[in-house]
C-alpha cells in the first residue's frame, strides 16, 4: 500500500511539473524576444567501482531565439470619409500593430482600388472608378503604447511615410491623405489600400520568410493573417478605406408661358407678355450655396427697366433697375444680363432635395 501511495505522489508531481513545462515552454514560444540566447549544457555523474566520479559536462549548446512575424492593419471610424470635390487634405485613417515576438520596421505603400475590388467598409462601398489627388502617407510622430491603440498624436501631412521600430504589442497611427477632385460627382466612391510589409528593425529592408534552421542567426516565421487583399503568412497586411462625395446636384430646367396678348389668342404675338419661369432642383446630399444666377435676355423681347423678379411664386421679389444691385435687393441689370444673387437680402441656398423658382416677364415688341 505504502509503494503504491509513494508512486501516485510521483505520478502526480511528476504531472504537475509537466503542465508547468507545457505552459512555460508555451509562454516562451509566444513571447521570449526575437534575438534572445538560450544556452544550455548537460552534466553527467556516474560512479566506478561504487566511488563516485567527476561529472562530466556537455559542450554548450546555443541559439538564439527566431522571429515570429505577425501584425495587423485595422480601419479607424464606421463609415466612409465624406468629402467635398474640390477641397483638399481629406483622410483615412488606420492602426497598425505589432504582434511580432520583437520590434519591427515596418514599410508602407498604397494604391488606389477600382469597383473590382468589392467593398471596403460594408455594402455599397465599392469604388466608383474614380481616384484621388495627391495621395499620401503620413505616420504618427510616436505610438500609441501598448494596450492605447489610437491614443499617439495625430498623423499630420509631411509626416513619415513608414514605421520605424516599433515595439512589440504596441501600435500607431498611419493615415492616408487625399484632395477631392472638383470633378467628383455626388456619391461617387474613391477607395485606397493601405499595404504594410514587415521589415528588418536594422536595415529597414523588407523581412523574408527563412527556410533551414540557423542556430545563430534570426529566422523569421511569417505569422500574419489574411489582409483586404493579402494571403495570410506573407509578411504583409493590407486594408482599404474610402472616401465618399457628398456634394450638391443641380438641374436648372427654364420653361415659358404666355400671359396676356393684345388679342387674346394666348399666343407669342406682337405685344405679348412672356413669363419665363427657371426651376432650380437640388438633388445631391448637401446644400447648394450661394448660387448666382445669369441670364442674357434675348435683343428680340424687352425686359425692364424696373423689371420685377420673383421668387418661389411671389414669396419675395426684387427689381432690376440698376446695373450694380446698388439698392442691395438682389437683382441687376445691365441692359444685355439679369444677374440674381439674393433673395430677400439673403444669399441663396437650394437644400438637399429642394427646389426653387425664379419668374420674370418679357415683352414682344410691336415696332
Amino acid at each position: 500500500m505504502k509503494t503504491v501511495t509513494n508512486l501516485s505522489g510521483l505520478f502526480a508531481r511528476l504531472g504537475i511539473l509537466g503542465a508547468f513545462t507545457l505552459f512555460a515552454g508555451q509562454a516562451l514560444a509566444l513571447g521570449t524576444d526575437a534575438g534572445t540566447s538560450v544556452q544550455n549544457t548537460a552534466t553527467v555523474g556516474y560512479s566506478v567501482a561504487g566511488t563516485a566520479q567527476t561529472p562530466v559536462d556537455s559542450n554548450t549548446a546555443s541559439f538564439v531565439v527566431d522571429r515570429r512575424v505577425d501584425l495587423t492593419v485595422t480601419q479607424v471610424g464606421a463609415g466612409l470619409t465624406q468629402v467635398t470635390p474640390g477641397v483638399d487634405d481629406y483622410f483615412v485613417e488606420f492602426i497598425v500593430t505589432n504582434l511580432s515576438n520583437g520590434t519591427l520596421d515596418i514599410n508602407l505603400d498604397f494604391s488606389q482600388l477600382a469597383s473590382a475590388d468589392g467593398d471596403v467598409k460594408g455594402a455599397g462601398t465599392t469604388d466608383s472608378d474614380v481616384d484621388m489627388n495627391n495621395v499620401e502617407i503620413a505616420v504618427s510622430a510616436a505610438s500609441d503604447g501598448v494596450g492605447t491603440p489610437g491614443a499617439g498624436p495625430d498623423p499630420v501631412i509631411g509626416g513619415a511615410a513608414s514605421i520605424d521600430d516599433l515595439a512589440e504589442d504596441d501600435s500607431i497611427r498611419v493615415r492616408v491623405f487625399a484632395d477631392a477632385p472638383l470633378a467628383l460627382t455626388n456619391g461617387q466612391i474613391a477607395n485606397v489600400l493601405l499595404e504594410a510589409t514587415a521589415a528588418d528593425p536594422a536595415t529597414g529592408v523588407d523581412l523574408v520568410q527563412s527556410g533551414a534552421w540557423d542556430p545563430d542567426n534570426i529566422d523569421n516565421v511569417f505569422a500574419d493573417g489574411a489582409g483586404f487583399n493579402d494571403a495570410a503568412s506573407d509578411g504583409i497586411v493590407t486594408n482599404a478605406d474610402g472616401f465618399e462625395a457628398a456634394t450638391a446636384t443641380l438641374s436648372v430646367t427654364k420653361s415659358q408661358a404666355v400671359q396676356s396678348d393684345p388679342l387674346g389668342s394666348g399666343l407669342a404675338i406682337p405685344g405679348a407678355v412672356v413669363r419665363y419661369t427657371i426651376t432650380i432642383e437640388n438633388t445631391g446630399a448637401v446644400a447648394a450655396n450661394a448660387l448666382v444666377l445669369t441670364d442674357d435676355i434675348d435683343t428680340d423681347v424687352t425686359f425692364g427697366p424696373n423689371a420685377v423678379v420673383s421668387f418661389n411664386g411671389g414669396a419675395d421679389t426684387c427689381v432690376a433697375d440698376d446695373a450694380a444691385d446698388t439698392d442691395g435687393d438682389g437683382c441687376a441689370w445691365d441692359g444685355t444680363t439679369l444677374t440674381v444673387d439674393e433673395i430677400g437680402g439673403v444669399a441663396i441656398d437650394v437644400a438637399a432635395g429642394s427646389t426653387i423658382t425664379v419668374e420674370f416677364d418679357v415683352t414682344i415688341p410691336t415696332t
